[in-house]
């Protein structure tokens, strides 16, 4: 993993970072929540890096799929992690850790993935893979202390701005080429924010929400490359030049 200066182009690498992914950052900026590969297992576990003192700690003892967030508040963490079933069948689902009850799987999301967390720690969004389609996916919500999960578009992959105003997500098309939007929390002002042929994906919203950042891979089809598009017009500047670049997190 490595930190991007947007304003130099200056990249930091971060020590310690091979075979680990960065999923979210904390509000302030501080820690940067990852899931990092065991060595022994070859399973994913949740970590936190200190940009500050760059200690690494383990956050969570739950096995995670690519996909989770990190909040300062009643939830603590969110991530896609294994549901056990009767006869051993296993089935994906979320997870949330809080201080009242420490880890627990959130009702009513199996086959649920990609999840994240609103800055006060109270709502989190996902997404589900349609039963009916092979490309469509539903993005969903959940507010802690309920049982309901609402469905407020389709789309994939959302994730919130660290001031929890708005949701940017991917949006995959019959074309086969995926689109960027932002909405906010409950489905509304919803904005297309690319309008490319190529396929943009994994996107991550600047904390003030005025920019997303994304991946995608065009030309050279081995490299993907990050992205950064205005919200207000989707005027974007290729960020990244070489190498394979991808999941970002802002």
């Amino acid at each position: 993993m490595a930190l991007l200066d947007l304003r130099s182009g200056e990249v930091h690498n971060i020590p310690d970072s091979d075979n680990a992914f960065p999923m979210s950052w904390t509000r302030d900026g501080s820690h940067l929540l990852v899931a990092r590969v065991d060595p022994y297992e070859g399973s994913l576990f949740l970590w936190t890096w200190n940009r500050a003192s760059g200690a690494w700690s383990q956050v969570s003892k739950e096995r995670s799929g690519l996909g989770a967030g990190i909040a300062d508040g009643p939830i603590r963490l969110v991530w896609h992690g294994i549901q056990v079933l009767s006869g051993g069948k296993r089935t994906g689902v979320i997870w949330i850790n809080t201080d009242e009850r420490g880890d627990q799987i959130v009702p009513n999301t199996q086959g649920c993935m990609t999840p994240d967390v609103s800055a006060d720690g109270r709502t989190i969004v996902f997404a589900r893979r349609e039963a009916h389609s092979k490309l469509d996916s539903v993005i969903l919500t959940a507010t802690l202390g309920s049982d309901e999960v609402h469905p407020i578009t389709r789309g994939s992959h959302p994730r919130f701005s660290r001031d929890g105003k708005w949701i940017v997500f991917q949006r995959d098309l019959s074309s086969g080429n995926s689109d960027i939007w932002v909405m906010r929390p409950d489905g509304g002002s919803k904005r297309q924010v690319t309008k490319t042929d190529y396929v943009e994906e994994f996107p991550a919203i600047s904390p003030d929400g005025r920019f997303v950042v994304y991946a995608s891979a065009r030309g050279d089809v081995t490299e993907s490359h990050l992205f950064v598009a205005r919200v207000s017009d989707g005027v974007e500047q290729e960020v990244t030049h070489s190498g394979q670049a991808s999941r970002p997190a802002w």
